[in-house]
């Protein structure tokens, strides 16, 4: 078991290097091991792209005949963008499969390891299954909620506040914490943010700080409230990478023809209660139409408020300096009252000190 653990190891380390490059998709790694011996790696590199399995057993001469293949999501048995990993292996014939966690994919779940196992191959589930999970925590909403992984990114003060009451917010971070959001925004698909910050900040959205991607771009903007002169309608990029969301009855407006005439995306989308389109029902519309995995929440507070309110935030990270400004706008203003008494739905997850701030990261704690 302890072998099994340390290979498995190996594996996660390799699915770990797909990150930002395959969502949709999970990070998947591959260790392939004949006489205590990793005879060849693999991870899956890019969206459409060769699987993790494929990447491994390309680099091994002839079948797997004694070999052990550790993997960290069950390999898979339908035909997407590529064929079968479960098919392929029983084609090499290994000894045995390890794999750290059943795949979440309805299509998928349970039947690679059926299809191993009906072919003579010893299987074994479970191990370091904990660490997959966390891993491809992103894949697993997006099979089992049907909507991205949201990661609401904020920076507060010592106190308690991400911006004063008129506003202001630059610069509460330091560089170094900018830099890393920069990091972040390169390894998720989308950022999303409301028509006020669009209107307050003027925001670019892209990635400047590190070598990276830049995510696509979403706005809501319930009455198309944009300023025609923004980065977000104007950059050089704005035509591929910026969606912006608006009500059933906006998409009537002569803006929408204005927006149109830039090249930019414009979707209507039925609006919630108090007015404003359905945040729901874009994050559904975001995964299933836009292939977007993993969305960044990087709005005021309005916007925060909400998506807390609605259970829509799987983790948050902020950035606390030193600062302190005495009042201001809290993250989460405009929720409901809540008791202290109630459980946290969020618990700590990792704790880092960036310069002069603390990151923290808290994730969903049920």
């Amino acid at each position: 078991m302890s072998s099994d653990n340390g290979y498995m190891k190996l594996a996660l380390e390799q699915a770990e290097l797909g990150r930002g490059n395959v969502s949709p998709n999970p990070l998947v790694g591959c260790i392939i091991v004949k006489d205590e011996k990793v005879i060849a790696s693999g991870y899956h590199k890019e969206f459409g792209g060769a699987h993790a399995e494929v990447d491994a057993i390309n680099k091994v001469n002839g079948d797997l005949v004694g070999c052990t293949v550790y993997v960290t999501l069950e390999p898979c048995t339908h035909h997407g963008k590529t064929p079968p990993c479960a098919d392929l292996l029983v084609e090499k014939k290994p000894d045995r499969v390890v794999i750290a966690m059943e795949d979440p994919n309805p299509i998928v779940k349970g039947n690679g390891v059926s299809t191993l196992r009906g072919n003579g191959i010893e299987v074994t589930v479970g191990i370091l299954e904990a660490e997959a999970k966390k891993l491809n925590r992103v894949f697993i909403t997006n099979m089992n909620k049907n909507r991205p992984f949201v990661t609401a990114k904020f920076a507060i003060t010592m106190d308690g506040f991400m911006a004063q009451r008129d506003h202001e917010s630059k610069w509460i971070s330091c560089e170094k914490s900018r830099i890393d959001v920069h990091k972040i925004r390169s390894e998720v698909d989308a950022i999303l943010v409301g028509s006020g910050t669009v209107r307050q900040d003027n925001p670019m959205l892209n990635v400047r700080l590190v070598e990276g991607r830049n995510p696509k771009r979403v706005a809501l903007a319930s009455h198309l409230q944009l300023p025609l002169n923004s980065h977000l309608l104007n950059d050089e990029d704005s035509k591929e990478s910026t969606l912006i969301y608006c009500t059933n009855e906006a998409q009537n407006i002569k803006l929408v023809d204005q927006f149109r005439d830039k090249g930019l995306k414009v979707k209507s989308i039925s609006k919630n209660s108090k007015g404003k389109v359905d945040s729901s029902l874009v994050l559904f519309d975001l995964l299933k139409e836009h292939q977007i995995g993993h969305l960044l929440l990087e709005g005021g507070s309005k916007l925060l408020s909400e998506f807390y309110e609605l259970d829509l935030i799987d983790e948050i990270i902020t950035y606390q300096s030193p600062k302190i400004i005495g009042q201001g706008l809290s993250p989460f203003e405009y929720i409901s009252p809540t008791k202290l008494t109630l459980e946290s739905r969020f618990q700590l997850d990792s704790i880092e000190k960036i310069d002069s701030d603390v990151k923290a990261i808290w994730t969903r704690s049920k």
